[in-house]
């Protein structure tokens, strides 16, 4: 495979596919930041290249000589759309420049996010339809997976991943904490049906799509779809709680993601939790067809949700972000 490239390799996702590289014995390189901890890519031998994603010069420098870029940089959290279309749209077109420019043909593998697809209820929504995005950060990671799929001389894989969770996580470590106090919030309409992966399912779909030819959309994700309430019922036996399930209707989730996101405003910082992401969580489904990437690239995720929540909330505890079970 030769030498491959990863942005984005110490964020969440990132790490767990460093460790993945580490395991199969795999040359990488890594841009990365001047302010970025380095203590997992220097355990593992891991090259370093320093820069911005969005810096042109950094990311010539950095594809140089990487036979394959696994594109994992990206803006999750903003204060303005601008810096999602900055870093996720824009970037990814320097990116797909530089690696043109560096000559020969070379493999690209793209992580966006079925947030680029858009919410679908009445069937898992599939590679080639017609894309919906109902946020700005969905918009900008259409704009990345048009980026790359637009070159004409790159190799692409877009892989697609729904909500990902796992060790590491703190996304999704507050919805953990209020099980673990016995409370299972039902946001919105308890029947709402999701997809989601789990981080080492998604680091390995990565390193399947770099080794493999297959190009075009693949989406990544438990082929088994959930209702909300399965969701909040299977957290709550993960944290060994047995919990009361507690509406939240859809009017206060989006009023508290209004003040959460004016908090921010003031503060100056970006939050997860906006009126963008009160969207996605008040969704009226999340689901996706994943036939093509078992057919096309041979992968298919074996992590299920009930064994992927016990796992997470074992390294939470492990870590001391979750309290021991009392006796």
């Amino acid at each position: 495979m030769g030498v491959l490239l990863i942005t984005g390799a110490t964020g969440f996702v990132g790490s767990q596919l460093i460790e993945a590289v580490a395991r199969n014995g795999l040359r990488a390189r890594a841009l990365v930041r001047k302010t970025s901890d380095l203590a997992l890519l220097e355990r593992h031998g891991v090259e370093r290249a320093v820069g911005d994603i969005t810096d042109p010069a950094a990311l010539r420098r950095a594809v140089e000589g990487a036979e394959t870029v696994l594109h994992l940089a990206a803006a999750t959290r903003a204060l303005r759309a601008a810096t999602f279309h900055a870093v996720n749209g824009e970037a990814t077109g320097r990116l797909v420049e530089a690696m043109e420019a560096d000559g020969e043909r070379r493999r690209l593998v793209y992580l966006s996010s079925l947030a680029a697809a858009g919410p679908r209820r009445d069937r898992p929504v599939r590679p080639d339809d017609p894309p919906r995005p109902v946020t700005s950060y969905g918009q900008s990671k259409l704009e990345g997976e048009r980026a790359a799929l637009g070159s004409v001389t790159l190799s692409v894989a877009v892989l697609r991943a729904p909500a990902v969770y796992g060790p590491g996580d703190r996304d999704l470590l507050p919805f953990f904490r209020l099980a673990q106090r016995g409370v299972l919030p039902l946001v919105g309409a308890p029947d709402r049906r999701l997809q989601l992966v789990h981080v080492r399912d998604l680091a390995e779909s990565l390193l399947t799509a770099a080794a493999s030819e297959a190009t075009g959309i693949f989406h990544i994700a438990e082929p088994r779809a959930y209702r909300w309430a399965e969701v909040v019922d299977l957290l709550g036996k993960a944290v060994d709680q047995r919990g009361v399930r507690v509406p939240v209707p859809a009017m206060i989730v989006r009023g508290a993601a209004a003040l959460s996101e004016k908090v921010a405003r003031l503060r100056g910082e970006p939050v997860i939790f906006d009126r963008d992401k009160a969207r996605e969580i008040l969704a009226a489904g999340w689901l996706c067809e994943t036939d093509r990437a078992r057919r096309d690239l041979g992968f298919e995720a074996r992590v299920s949700l009930e064994q992927g929540l016990r796992e997470t909330t074992a390294w939470y505890r492990a870590y001391g972000w979750l309290p021991p079970v009392r006796e």
